[in-house]
């Protein structure tokens, strides 16, 4: 209808198309009125009376929604075409903020969109409409990852009698529509929750609920088939989270959540858990992105909160981790002493047969450990009884996929196992096991002593690719379809999994052990050095660098927003993540601190390698 250039209404400057559908094309513009971008959408010429009168319909709709989760509309008009104007939403679809990691800091960000968009329909349907048309493509993100319900142009409008149900029709996105939509039946409010099901079933997974070579076989499954639990698809799922879509996708309408608002109170329950659980994991989750959605905010440096003494504390690559009110500190004195976190108190010591070599992974049952002769340990969870330890296992690293675990082994080769030991898959490495595994966007990631890196998928262990580096890396993160790898010597690589290849490289002229931190699309890396660099997780540029007041082994944390590293010279430094400005340092113990900090509540808990182990907070009046 309309080229670059052209401009509607002496107003709007058409820059190009952002979509058409069959009523309507819409297309991104510049208002030169009040100097912005703004989205248009303009009704197509000839149209019969009934696209008409749905455009009508949605304008309608929209003039009387004003709610955070919805498109605002700021201009209506007729220019030869009807057509109207609202804000541009330019951060991709909701579906962009999946598939579900093993990662609290994405996870949280997934839920507090879901509840917005729950809350939206919530807010919908008390005004007496029905959306009937939610989709991925439906629902878009604004830059800053915020959520807007917009194309209501199948809304139902019911002012004469506030009933939210309607029969004869299927209008709608068959991958997205509830059976009785599908049908022909009387539709309502649960048909909009069928809907968020589905889309938020999409987003966890990466698979639709239900999939066909057409649009009517999509449907009748829609009606009749069984989905899949997300979890089955994505074990990476929390379980409550995958409870929550199921009975969203349930057939019957009564069976569904009462409201979009009782959707949202769950949504938060569910993050609620991610948070809580976000420390019990080693380096922020199976990614390793070394994020935590806990720690710290006060403007002044921490101060210590209590300080424990063990026998002895953390040697790289060991740490901390917690669960349930319960610190697990993987000791080089042979042995996990578990602490209690409100106050330091020891607790309880679980024995392993030699020095730890990695932070403990707590899951709902069990606590996994490795230990320097390749032991990998698992003790009963919370009684701490040993449930069962396998010398022979050559465990480098474990990760946790849901109740089973992703073991790395110097044999040359990538197991996944039951919590009881039984292994579902093993993958081939062509060389040792180096490091601990990677799980990022489906695929578990692990790296050889020669420097090789194999991704191979969850389910079923199947080969995606194999890739060689130059050298062997040390440890490694992924997050947003990067994976940032790192020789031993300090370079650094931005490998893609889209395109199997690096598409960065940086040197640090400093070793380096610990993997980095990524956040908000940056990296941050410290080394022996002492100096912190944050870099761009797109390009590998240089942001901004700031000194340390040591060398350090351990990996960076962020937390709120604050980025945190520990040196060997038993200091704790603090940044704001977003632009370096120190937060202060706290002098933490005569040792070398090699165990990374553990954000915990308000908290920050650190150990050192004699068995100082302190809590910094805010400080007190």
């Amino acid at each position: 209808m309309f080229d670059v250039g052209d401009v509607l209404a002496d107003r709007y400057e058409i820059e190009g198309p952002l979509g058409q559908g069959g009523m309507a094309h819409v297309y991104a513009a510049y208002d030169r009125h009040l100097e912005r971008g703004v989205a248009l959408k303009v009704l197509r010429p000839h149209l019969t009376e009934t696209d008409a009168e749905r455009f009508r319909r949605e304008i309608r709709a929209l003039a009387r929604l004003s709610h955070p989760g919805i498109v605002t509309i700021l201009d209506l008009g007729t220019d030869d075409v009807v057509y109207f104007a609202m804000e541009r939403i330019t951060g991709g679809t909701f579906t962009d903020l999946g598939p579900w990691e093993d990662d609290a800091a994405s996870g949280v960000r997934l839920l507090d969109a879901a509840i917005v968009v729950a809350e939206t329909l919530g807010y919908v349907h008390e005004l007496g409409m029905v959306h009937r048309d939610l989709t991925p493509r439906n629902v878009l993100l604004t830059d800053r990852g915020a959520p807007k319900v917009m194309d209501f142009g199948l809304v139902q409008l019911t002012e004469s009698d506030g009933e939210l149900t309607r029969t004869g029709t299927t209008l709608g996105t068959p991958h997205y529509m509830a059976p009785e939509q599908a049908t022909g039946a009387p539709t309502g409010a649960a048909t909009d929750l069928y809907a968020l099901g589905a889309v938020l079933h999409r987003t966890l997974t990466g698979e639709a609920a239900f999939d066909a070579d057409n649009d009517q076989a999509v449907l009748y499954q829609h009606v009749y088939g069984d989905v899949a639990s997300a979890r089955d698809v994505n074990p990476l799922v929390p379980p409550d989270l995958a409870r929550l879509v199921a009975a969203l996708l349930a057939k019957d309408p009564a069976d569904r959540p009462a409201s979009g608002y009782a959707v949202a109170d769950a949504l938060r329950d569910v993050a609620d858990t991610v948070r809580e659980r976000a420390a019990a994991h080693p380096h922020g989750g199976a990614a390793a992105t070394g994020v935590h959605p806990a720690g710290p905010t006060a403007p002044d440096p921490p101060t210590v909160r209590w300080r424990t003494h063990l026998r002895a504390g953390p040697q790289w690559p060991a740490g901390l981790t917690a669960r349930d009110g319960r610190i697990f500190v993987a000791t080089r004195a042979d042995a996990v002493a578990v602490l209690d976190a409100a106050r330091g108190t020891p607790l309880a010591t679980l024995d392993l047969p030699d020095e730890a070599a990695s932070p403990a992974l707590a899951t709902a049952r069990a606590v996994h450990a490795t230990s320097r002769d390749g032991a990998l340990s698992t003790f009963a969870w919370p009684d701490g009884a040993l449930r069962a330890r396998d010398d022979a296992a050559g465990a480098v690293g474990v990760v946790a996929v849901g109740e089973d675990l992703l073991v790395a082994r110097d044999v040359g080769a990538l197991e996944r196992r039951t919590a009881e030991g039984t292994v579902r898959w093993s993958a081939a490495l062509d060389a040792p096991a180096a490091l601990p595994p990677v799980v990022h966007q489906g695929v578990a990631l692990a790296a050889d002593a020669d420097g090789g890196l194999l991704a191979v998928g969850l389910g079923g262990g199947d080969v995606h690719f194999r890739a060689h580096l130059a050298a062997a890396p040390a440890a490694f993160a992924a997050s947003a379809g990067t994976v940032v790898l790192q020789e031993r010597s300090g370079e650094l690589h931005g490998f893609a999994l889209a395109a199997h290849d690096v598409q960065w490289s940086f040197g640090l002229d400093a070793d380096v052990y610990g993997p980095p931190a990524i956040w908000a699309g940056r990296v941050y890396q410290a080394g022996w050095s002492g100096a912190l660099h944050c870099l761009s997780l797109r390009t590998g540029d240089a942001l901004w660098e700031r000194p340390l007041p040591g060398a350090a082994t351990a990996a960076p944390v962020v937390a709120r927003g604050r980025v945190w590293v520990a040196t060997e010279g038993g200091e704790v430094a603090g940044f704001d993540a977003r632009d370096g400005r120190p937060v202060g340092t706290v002098s933490v113990a005569a040792a070398p601190i090699q165990a990374s900090p553990l954000p915990l509540g308000n908290r920050l808990v650190v150990a050192a390698t004699d068995g100082t182990v302190v809590a910094l907070a805010a400080p007190t009046a």
